[in-house]
C-alpha cells in the first residue's frame, strides 16, 4: 500500500475542519503539471485536467477529506467539557478513550472521557450528549486559561499498524482517507495519459454532515460522470452470507436509499470488471455517499460509488484490506481508460 494512504489517515480532520488534509492534497497535486487546481468555497479540492476534444464530456473522481468526531460544546463549571458528534458516531465506543482537544493556537491538548469505576455506578452513560472529556483541569476557568474554545476539533489518536500477515491493516479515517489516496494516485497515473474527456479529481468537505461539498463542487464543476470513492461497513464478521466481506473485491454499490445505481453505469462496470477480471462485491446499504448528493442534480448525473469495505467505520479504529484497495484502483484505472466521450453520450442514453 502506498504510503500516501497512511499518512493521509494520519490527519487530524474531521468535518469543516478538512485544512490538513487539503494542505496535503494540494501539495501532492501541485508536483503534476497537467492538471489545475480548482476549489470551491467550502474547501472541496479538485485537480482538472482538460482533453484536447472540444466536445469532452466530464469525469468528477470523489473522495472526501472529513472523518468522524468531535467538537468542543461546552464548558462545565467543574472543567469538565461537552461534546458534540460531528458525523454518526455511538457513544459507547468513546467510553475510557483518550481524545485530544486541538486548540486554535496550535496547542494539542488530551482527556479522558471519562469512565465511571464498578465500585461506583449504578448506570453508565453512553449516549453522546452524556459523555464529558475530563482534561484534569479543577473548572471552567482553568480549561479556558489553557486555550480551549467552544468549536474546537476533538478526535481519538491513530493507531495505524498491519496485521502480521501485512495483507490488512488498522487505522482511523480509512472512511474515508482511502478515497482521498485513491484520487491522488489517479492524478500520478493520468498526467501524462491523453483522454478523450475531461478529468476532474479530487475530494470534498463535509460529506460526513449531510454530504455538502459533493453538491458545492458539482455546481462548480458540472460533471457528466461522478464517481465516489468510500468506505463502507463490512459485515463479513455478523453473517456467513454478508453483503460485503473483506478481501473479496471493490464494492459495487447497486442501491442506497438515494441512489439506485443507473442500469447503463451498472452493467458497463460489471462487464468491464468482468473482462479484466477484477473481482468485486454488489452492494447494498443503509447511508449515503457523495454519489447520493449527485445523482439528481441539474439534469441528472451518472453517479456511482467506487468503494471498499471496512470493519468498524464510525470507530476509533477500522480494519480494511490491502487488496481491496488494489481492485478499487484497478477497475478505477480500467474505467479512465476504456471511456471515452462517445461512451459516456451512450451511457447517459441508457435508461431513457
Amino acid at each position: 500500500m502506498n504510503k500516501t494512504f497512511y499518512e493521509l489517515m494520519d490527519l487530524p480532520a474531521i468535518s469543516g475542519h478538512e485544512k490538513l488534509v487539503r494542505d496535503y492534497m494540494k501539495n501532492y497535486i501541485n508536483k503534476y503539471t497537467n492538471f489545475t487546481l480548482q476549489q470551491d468555497k467550502l474547501g472541496s479540492l479538485f485537480a482538472v485536467k482538460k482533453s484536447k476534444n472540444p466536445q469532452a464530456k466530464k469525469v468528477m473522481i470523489a473522495g472526501h477529506m472529513d472523518e468522524i468526531g468531535f467538537i468542543v460544546a461546552g464548558i462545565e463549571a467543574n472543567g469538565l467539557i461537552k461534546l458534540q458528534a460531528i458525523g454518526g458516531i455511538l457513544g459507547e465506543v468513546f467510553i475510557s478513550q483518550v481524545l485530544t482537544i486541538y486548540t486554535n493556537c496550535g496547542r494539542q491538548i488530551k482527556g479522558v472521557v471519562g469512565s465511571i469505576p464498578p465500585h461506583l455506578r449504578k448506570t453508565q452513560q453512553t449516549n453522546v450528549e452524556g459523555l464529558r472529556l475530563d482534561i484534569g483541569a479543577n473548572d471552567r476557568q482553568q480549561v479556558l486559561s489553557w486555550g480551549v474554545e467552544l468549536g474546537n476539533m476533538v478526535l481519538f489518536a491513530n493507531q495505524f499498524s498491519f496485521t502480521p500477515d501485512k495483507k490488512r491493516f488498522i487505522s482511523k479515517a480509512i472512511d474515508n482517507r482511502f478515497g482521498c489516496g485513491l484520487a491522488l494516485e489517479v492524478i500520478k497515473g493520468f498526467d501524462q495519459v491523453e483522454l478523450d474527456f475531461d478529468l476532474i479529481v479530487g475530494a470534498t468537505v463535509q460529506e460526513e454532515v449531510g454530504l455538502r461539498g459533493a453538491e458545492t463542487a458539482v455546481n462548480l464543476l458540472r460533471p457528466d460522470i461522478f464517481l465516489a470513492l468510500d468506505a463502507s461497513p463490512c459485515t463479513d464478521i455478523n453473517s456467513s452470507e454478508a453483503p460485503s466481506k473483506l478481501g473479496a473485491g471493490f464494492l459495487l454499490r447497486i442501491f442506497d436509499p438515494r441512489n439506485i445505481i443507473h442500469q447503463g453505469l451498472l452493467h458497463y462496470i460489471k462487464d468491464l470488471a468482468k473482462k479484466k477480471k477484477i473481482p468485486y462485491q454488489y452492494f447494498t446499504s443503509l447511508g449515503g455517499t457523495d454519489a447520493a448528493k449527485t445523482l439528481d442534480m441539474h439534469a441528472g448525473i451518472l453517479s456511482t460509488t467506487i468503494g471498499i469495505s471496512a470493519r468498524y467505520i464510525h470507530s476509533t479504529a477500522a480494519i480494511a484490506d490491502i487488496d481491496d484497495i488494489k481492485q478499487a484502483k484497478n477497475i478505477l484505472f480500467s474505467i479512465l481508460k476504456d471511456l471515452d466521450t462517445t461512451k459516456i453520450i451512450k451511457l447517459q442514453e441508457a435508461n431513457r
